[in-house]
């Protein structure tokens, strides 16, 4: 399945979500946002150090993970749609 960074803002926009921060091989940081749109700005604009970061958007009893590629893809969207 390819990931649809546009699909994922539609669903997802004003879902719970989790912001996960590592350093190296340990969580460094978390915080829960109350939707999409606040944890990616909060991802944009973070001075933290980190090596990793990680959404974990909260949904229908589970989460659904964001990192790596699709993050940045995500983030692009994100740009886009502010734009």
């Amino acid at each position: 399945m390819v990931f649809d960074a546009s699909e994922a803002m539609s669903r997802f926009g004003e879902s719970h979500t989790t912001v996960v921060l590592w350093q190296r091989f340990e969580v460094s940081h978390r915080e829960m946002f109350d939707s999409l749109w606040s944890a990616i700005e909060f991802v944009r604009n973070t001075a933290f150090r980190r090596s990793r970061v990680e959404l974990h958007v909260h949904r229908g009893g589970h989460d659904v993970l964001i990192a790596g590629d699709e993050l940045a893809q995500l983030l692009a969207e994100h740009e886009e749609q502010k734009a």
